[in-house]
C-alpha cells in the first residue's frame, strides 16, 4: 500500500507541476452580436428547451472568467464573423471592435470576411486589436498588406505557442475577391508552417482552420506535427474531440452559443501530453454570464444608428414570390437566383425546388432590403456542388413533374425541360420508382454555348441546395444515391444575392425564357 501511495503521489505532483495552455473561442459568429434563442438540451436528458444564448457582451464576461481561471489562455476566432445587419451597416468595423473588446486575441479569416471585398475588410481590421493571421494568402496586391501576419509565436509562462491558419480553397469561387490569391494549397501551407514554427522553438503548434471539420480530419491524416486544429466553416459542434495520431481536432460551431475550450497540458520539459488534452464546451447562457456593461452600451449605441430598413440595392422590376408564381410556373425570381448560382459555382446545371424560395408575396420594384432577402431565403439552405450522370436526370425531372403545384417542383439553370400534366405521373414508394412518369419531354442542357440533348453516361457538374441533396427532401433520393464529389459551399441564396448587390447595386428579374415549360 505504501508503494502504491508513493506512486500515486508522484504522479499527482507531476501533473501539478505541468503547465497547461488553454485555447478557447468560437467560429462563424455570423455577425450575431446580440443573444439569440436556441433550442438546446442543456441537461443532457434529451429534452430541448428554448434558452437565450450567445451575444458578444456575454461572451466577453465568459472569456474574462475563463482567463481568470487560467491566465495561460488564448481566445481565437476561426472566421466567418462578418455577416448580417451589423456587417451591412458598419462594414465590419463594429463587429471587429466589439470582438476586440470581448477579449479575442487571434483571428483566422473566413470566406465571408471577403463578402464586401478586401478593401472593406482592411478598413474593418483597423478597428481590431487582435492579431490576424493569413498563412496561405498572398495579400501583397491588396489593402490587406500589412494587416495580417503569416504566423505568430506567443510565449506565455515560458511556453512558446505557434499559430498558423488555412482558408478554404474555395475562397475565390464563393467570393468575388480579385486582389487576394493563394500562396499554396492547404497541405503545403501546413507542412511549411509546422516546419517553420518548430524551427523557431514552438513547443505547441495550433492551426486555426477555416476549411470545415471533414477537411480538417483529411488534412490531419496527411500532415504530422500539429498539436491542435481549432476549426470553423462547417458550423457544427463536435460531441467529442477528434484525434488523428497526435493531432487533436475541435470545431468552433456557430453563432457563439458555446465557447469551445481545449486545455493542452505540458510536462516539465514542455512536451505536449497528447493523451491528456481536454475539450470543454461551455454554454454561453445569458442568465449565467451577465452582459459586460460597457460592451452592452456600445451595442445599444450601434443599434440606435441602425436605419429602419437596411437597403442593399434596388430592383427595376417586381419580384413575384407568390405560391402559384413559384410552384405552378417558371419563376423569373428563381431563374435570377439559379443563374447567379450557376455563374458563381461554375457548374453545368442548377436545380432548386420551389419550396426553397419563400417570401410569399409580390415585392414591388424599388429598394431591396436585408429583410426582403431573408424572407425569401427563410430556410438558409447551403448550396451544394456535386457530380451526377445524365441518365439520372430524367427520373429526377419526372419527380419534379409529379410535384407540380407543390414545393418539389424543380427550377433549372443551364437546363430546360417541358412538363405535360395530362400524361402519366411518376409514383415513388420508399425510394423506389413504382410507376415511371411520362410527363417530361425535351430535356436539353446548355453546354459550349449551345443547347444539346442530355447524354446518359456524361457526368455533369450540378449545384442545388442541402434540403434536397443531403436531406433528400421532397423525395429526391437520386442526388444522395448516385451523386459523387459532394461539396458544401456554405453559401446561401441570401449570401449570393447580397454579394451580387454589393458589386452591382441592381438586381432585377428578367423575362421568362421557357426553360421550364408547363403544358396543362
Amino acid at each position: 500500500m505504501k508503494t502504491k501511495f508513493i506512486i500515486v503521489l508522484a504522479l499527482g505532483l507531476q501533473l501539478l507541476s505541468a503547465k497547461t495552455i488553454s485555447i478557447m473561442g468560437t467560429a462563424d459568429l455570423q455577425g450575431m452580436m446580440k443573444p439569440s434563442l436556441q433550442d438546446i438540451d442543456l441537461n443532457g436528458d434529451g429534452k430541448k428547451e428554448k434558452v437565450e444564448m450567445g451575444g458578444i457582451a456575454h461572451l466577453a464576461t465568459a472569456y474574462h472568467q475563463l482567463k481568470k481561471e487560467n491566465p495561460n489562455s488564448f481566445v481565437v476566432s476561426a472566421g466567418d464573423d462578418l455577416m448580417n445587419k451589423f456587417f451591412h451597416v458598419y462594414k465590419g468595423k463594429a463587429i471587429f471592435s466589439l470582438m476586440s473588446d470581448a477579449g479575442y486575441d487571434l483571428y483566422a479569416l473566413g470566406n465571408h470576411e471577403f463578402d464586401k471585398g478586401s478593401d472593406v475588410l482592411a478598413k474593418a481590421l483597423d478597428e481590431a486589436s487582435f492579431t490576424t493571421i493569413c498563412s496561405d494568402l498572398n495579400v501583397s496586391n491588396s489593402a490587406l498588406k500589412g494587416k495580417c501576419t503569416p504566423y505568430l509565436i506567443k510565449e506565455i509562462d515560458g511556453v512558446k505557442v505557434g499559430f498558423f491558419t488555412i482558408m478554404t480553397e474555395n475562397l475565390l469561387m464563393v467570393t468575388s475577391e480579385k486582389k487576394v490569391k493563394f500562396l499554396s494549397k492547404n497541405i503545403e501551407t501546413s507542412e511549411k508552417m509546422i516546419k517553420l514554427l518548430r524551427a523557431k522553438g514552438a513547443n505547441v503548434v495550433v492551426l486555426i482552420s477555416h476549411i470545415g471539420y471533414k477537411n480538417d480530419i483529411a488534412l490531419a491524416k496527411q500532415v504530422k506535427g500539429i498539436d491542435l486544429i481549432f476549426g470553423g466553416h462547417s458550423h457544427h459542434y463536435v460531441k467529442k474531440m477528434g484525434h488523428i495520431g497526435k493531432t487533436s481536432l475541435v470545431n468552433g460551431g456557430e453563432q457563439g452559443t458555446f465557447i469551445v475550450k481545449v486545455d493542452i497540458p505540458l510536462d516539465d520539459n514542455l512536451n505536449v501530453l497528447h493523451d491528456q488534452l481536454k475539450m470543454t464546451q461551455i454554454p454561453v447562457e445569458t442568465q449565467k454570464y451577465k452582459a459586460n456593461k460597457e460592451i452592452d452600451q456600445k451595442i445599444d449605441a450601434y443599434l440606435k444608428q441602425f436605419p429602419k430598413a437596411i437597403v442593399l440595392g434596388e430592383t427595376q422590376s417586381a419580384w413575384n414570390l407568390g405560391s402559384d408564381a413559384v410552384r405552378k410556373n417558371e419563376s423569373t425570381v428563381v431563374n435570377l437566383i439559379n443563374d447567379l448560382m450557376k455563374e458563381k459555382f461554375k457548374v453545368d446545371i442548377v436545380l432548386n425546388n420551389a419550396g426553397a424560395f419563400r417570401g410569399k408575396q409580390i415585392y414591388p420594384k424599388g429598394n431591396i432590403t436585408d429583410e426582403m432577402l431573408k424572407a425569401i431565403d427563410e430556410f438558409s439552405n447551403y448550396a451544394i456542388r456535386f457530380k451526377l450522370k445524365g441518365k439520372h436526370l430524367k427520373p429526377i425531372l419526372e419527380r419534379s413533374a409529379s410535384q407540380y403545384g407543390e414545393g418539389g417542383l424543380l427550377h433549372p439553370s443551364g437546363l430546360k425541360y417541358k412538363i405535360i400534366l395530362a400524361k402519366t405521373k411518376q409514383k415513388l414508394d420508399n425510394k423506389k420508382v413504382i410507376r415511371k412518369g411520362e410527363r417530361v419531354e425535351n430535356i436539353e442542357v446548355y453546354i459550349n454555348d449551345k443547347w444539346t440533348k442530355i447524354e446518359a453516361e456524361k457526368t455533369y457538374n450540378i449545384a442545388s441546395n442541402a434540403f434536397i441533396v443531403e436531406n433528400e427532401g421532397d423525395g429526391y433520393f437520386w442526388f444522395n444515391q448516385y451523386g459523387t464529389d459532394f461539396e458544401n459551399t456554405f453559401a446561401t441564396f441570401y449570401s449570393i444575392m447580397a454579394e451580387t448587390l454589393e458589386k452591382k447595386k441592381v438586381l432585377s428579374p428578367q423575362q421568362k425564357d421557357a426553360r421550364l415549360e408547363i403544358i396543362k
